[in-house]
């Protein structure tokens, strides 16, 4: 999903009068809430998603003791750590009543109970209130996607509120996939995806379902690289897959956090009963994956055999090729003659 990012730049300063914490550290990137969730007695509503401080929705609770509110979601989480807030700006007659009767909250995926709820009152003086826009913002301590601007009306008048933008800060992922896909091979289905940063990653798990239901369950796990700024891929092929498999990564910190990657979706009608080795280069471990009881042989240019191994009752098995000098190999089935070919290469630190 596409993130929308939000840069307060100088000119912003120029048409905000903002509390003395807001936008306090220019390094984070923000995200605009961009789309409408809910509404009572709201105008204007896809104005406050437009991504424009010039134009605004507002809220208007009648008198009488009414109540108006609107509630708008985010592209993405805004995690707890961060911060969020909102560019509004109340009506002219604006006193401490009608601050303590405005207030936010926030949700997680359109849930009743609210993650959040914090009176305007403790946010703003009222001394930059008036006809003023302001940037009413508060430290995220819940994770959430929705957040809501609510006002109720006075008994001898009503109450409006007009709303900019609401904003929050976007925690940089673990991991920044750029690619994973899967294709259908004669050794199987074999997956690959790219990364361009990661941050403590531990391990991939890849999962599958069949599609009957909605369960994910593991067929294996691939070591990541801890952190690193270099682009990097990665292999992984299922020996055994369905008719019609889906597939997605689950990322895993070294802290035990996790994070989910899109779903592939790969159509296979072949026997996999080829021998198949990655990832190639490989530095340390080899995978070879094929037919339970299969022997085969690495063997290097020159056509002389270094090592021989069998497959278990396992479709797959870990080949240590650290001993191995670095060059071009072939992965060779010895009963049928098949083979892969697999580069080895030294270990990057």
């Amino acid at each position: 999903m596409r993130l929308f990012y939000l840069s307060f730049r100088a000119a912003i300063s120029g048409i905000l009068l903002l509390s003395a914490t807001a936008f306090s550290s220019a390094a984070q990137q923000w995200q605009y809430a961009t789309t409408v969730h809910s509404r009572l007695n709201a105008s204007d509503e896809p104005l406050a998603v437009d991504g424009s401080l010039a134009t605004a929705a507002r809220i208007e609770a009648p008198a009488l003791l009414g109540a108006a509110r609107l509630r708008v979601a985010f592209p993405s989480t805004v995690r707890s750590g961060g911060r969020a807030g909102l560019i509004i700006q109340m009506g002219s007659n604006v006193d401490l009543g009608i601050l303590t009767g405005t207030s936010i909250r926030t949700y997680m995926n359109g849930n009743a109970g609210y993650e959040q709820n914090i009176s305007v009152a403790s946010l703003l003086d009222l001394s930059v209130t008036g006809s003023n826009k302001v940037a009413v913002e508060f430290p995220v301590t819940s994770d959430f996607n929705q957040i809501e601007v609510r006002t109720a009306g006075l008994v001898s008048a009503s109450v409006s509120v007009d709303i900019f933008a609401a904003y929050g800060t976007i925690t940089p992922l673990p991991v920044e996939l750029v690619a994973f896909q899967g294709k259908a091979t004669a050794a199987g289905v074999a997956l690959t995806w790219n990364t361009a940063t990661e941050r403590n990653n531990d391990h991939f798990v890849v999962e599958r379902t069949n599609g009957a239901s909605d369960a994910f369950y593991a067929i294996g796990q691939v070591k990541g690289a801890g952190s690193s700024s270099q682009a990097r891929e990665y292999q992984f092929v299922d020996v055994t897959p369905n008719a019609i498999s889906y597939y997605r990564l689950r990322q895993v910190d070294a802290d035990g956090k996790e994070s989910f990657s899109p779903v592939v979706m790969v159509k296979s009608n072949i026997k996999t009963t080829e021998l198949v080795a990655y990832p190639s280069p490989a530095a340390e471990t080899l995978t070879v994956a094929g037919a339970a009881g299969t022997s085969f042989g690495v063997f290097n240019q020159y056509g002389q055999k270094l090592q021989e191994a069998k497959l278990t009752l396992e479709p797959r098995q870990q080949l240590d090729v650290r001993s191995l000098p670095n060059g071009v190999y072939f992965l060779r089935d010895l009963t049928t003659g098949q083979s892969t070919r697999f580069v080895k290469a030294a270990a990057t630190r």
